[in-house]
This record gives C-alpha cells, structure tokens and sequence, in this order.
C-alpha cells in the first residue's frame, strides 16, 4: 500500500487522512536503518575478534616452530580479514545513506524536523546540508511530486564514508594492521639485524 501512496500521491492537504501510513513507514525505516546500523557494528566486531584471533594463532604457532613464513602468513591473512571487515562496514553503510531521501520526504510530508536537524547539523556536511536546503525548498501538489523532486537532489556521493562514523573504524583497521607488522618486525628484525 505504501507503494501506492508514492505512485499515484496524494495532495498534502489529504496527506491528514493517511497520515499513519506514512507515521508507518517512516517508523520502518528508521527501524530498517537501524539494523542496518547494528548489522555493520556486528560485522566489523566478528571481523576485528577473527582477526586478532586467527594473528595472534598463527604468530603463537610460528614461534613454536621457528616458522617465518608462517609468521609473514600471519600478519598477512590477519590484515586481509580486517580489511574485509571494514569493506563490509562501508557497504553496509551505503545502504544506511540510500534511505535518507525516504526519510527526508516523509519528514516533510509529516511535518518532522528530526533527521533533517540531525544532517542539518554534521560538521564538515555542506553537501549534507546541502540536500536538505534543497529539499526543504521543494514546491509540490502531491506526495508522489515531492518524493520525485527530494529523490533528484539526491546523490549518493554526497553523504562520504569520511565524514562518518565508519571513520573510526577506518582508524581502528589501520592501527591493527600497523600492530600486526611492528610485532612481526620487532620479533623478526633483531634475528638480521642485532646479533652481529
């Protein structure tokens, strides 16, 4: 039925009479965004414990056995893992950002200023900003118009993943990559280069 509404439209003055359909759907898709907020805090902690776990494995393993390729494999196969962990982070996040003009077009239609603040207000988001400007200037008869005219001043590239919270764990994927082969180096280094 949602469909429907965005199809056909209604005139905003009707928008009353179906409120709760779109009270509805807008509370879907903040439930939506927050799992997928949840889904890309799960995966990156699986990733980052698989990767600390499997490194510090292969590291205990290699110095058990005098193994330096092993080691190498180590610091190797642990950075892929972290990587790929944070990769699925930042997929996971664009779909957290394709739901944004939904928001914004309900929230106009609704009345709500919540989210649109909320972007309104990102440091460093003139593009974030932006958006909503232009949205909130929007002329329309009917909802089906004003979800067309929000969805045009959308642009994906607009919201990048350095201006949000994945940056962290951007940093955190760096850090334990650089932990991962200072240890290999500390352990390694003194073997070619301290006894003389």
């Amino acid at each position: 039925m949602p469909e429907r509404h965005w199809e056909v439209g209604h005139t905003l003055n009707e928008v009353r009479q179906h409120g709760p359909a779109y009270a509805a759907e807008y509370a879907a898709i903040h439930d939506q965004r927050i799992a997928l907020i949840r889904q890309y805090n799960m995966w990156y902690a699986i990733g980052f414990a698989t990767s600390m776990g499997v490194y510090w494995m292969l590291v205990y393993t290699s110095l058990s056995i005098s193994s330096l390729p092993l080691m190498m494999a180590a610091g190797v196969i642990a950075s892929c893992i972290m990587w790929f962990a944070y990769r699925v982070v930042l997929n996971i996040d664009r779909g957290v950002v394709a739901l944004y003009p939904r928001i914004v077009c309900l929230e106009l239609i609704l009345g709500y200023d919540f989210y649109r603040d909320y972007l309104r207000r990102r440091p460093r988001g003139d593009s974030e900003r932006s958006f909503i400007e232009k949205s909130e200037q929007t002329v329309a008869d009917s909802t089906g118009a004003l979800w067309r005219e929000v969805y045009s001043h959308f642009n994906d590239k607009d919201f990048p993943g350095d201006r949000r919270i994945t940056t962290h764990f951007k940093r955190a994927a760096y850090l334990s990559i650089a932990m991962y082969w200072a240890i290999i180096a500390v352990v390694v280094a003194p073997q070619y280069f301290g006894r003389g």
